[in-house]
């Protein structure tokens, strides 16, 4: 259980995770622009929809859209730091791999997600110039490179996720704009993502994981419904 100092700064620091906003409505992006983070990233000419609510979370936050091949990572919490992470053609032939041998149905689709998370926090681990994110939120990780808290991941986790999206490589899903549950010590944010057979919504959640560990796949409600259980009970 985390001590009583700690808890008083994740309430605070975690106020940001909340939100209301549900997605507005989408549009068609269609982009061959240089990338906003980095210079020297060109994307190929190709559309693919952005939900507004989606577009409005970075814009609170400061960060370009996941639109170029360097992506924004954020770290330090609330996404003070914000570190270019370049995806080349190795590490995209590994996203093709881990997405195309499992994506043939909405389940296993939802199992290479969490593998494509797993990678992409190693991937980005390097270049943070930090030492490896521990699970959680504590008081003395804030403004450190490589630690993060709910925002960071939330954010972290939909850039992946549009990153796939834009790149054909979910085909049974599509990005929403990430949700928030709880209050205090219990106030948390996710990626979301809707099953396009189903409609039903489902959550990415690596806040409560040690860098590079699974992550936790759950439907959206089932997520909502452990709003106030201690998570490392």
């Amino acid at each position: 259980m985390r001590a009583a100092f700690a808890s008083l700064f994740v309430a605070l620091a975690l106020a940001g995770c909340k939100t209301n906003a549900r997605d507005d409505a989408p549009r068609v992006a269609l982009v061959e622009d240089v990338d906003t983070i980095a210079t020297g990233s060109v994307m190929s000419r190709r559309t693919f929809t952005i939900d507004g609510g989606v577009e409005s979370w970075y814009g609170e936050r400061g960060v370009a859209l996941p639109l170029g091949n360097r992506l924004a990572y954020c770290h330090g919490f609330g996404c003070e730091f914000k570190t270019p992470i370049p995806i080349g053609a190795d590490d995209y032939a590994t996203l093709v791999s881990i997405m195309t041998t499992r994506n043939a149905t909405p389940e296993g689709e939802r199992v290479a997600i969490d593998l494509a998370d797993q990678w992409w926090e190693k991937h980005a681990a390097p270049l943070l110039g930090g030492p490896l994110d521990k699970r959680g939120s504590e008081l003395g990780d804030a403004h450190k490179p490589g630690q993060t808290d709910c925002i960071d991941e939330a954010t972290n986790t939909t850039t992946l996720l549009i990153y796939l999206e834009r790149k054909g490589l979910l085909r049974h899903h599509h990005v929403r704009r990430p949700e928030s549950r709880g209050a205090f010590l219990y106030a948390h944010a996710t990626a979301v993502l809707t099953d396009k057979t189903t409609g039903v919504d489902w959550v990415a959640d690596s806040w409560m994981r040690d860098s590079g560990d699974p992550i936790d796949v759950m439907t959206l409600e089932e997520w909502f419904s452990r709003a106030y259980v201690d998570p490392t009970s």
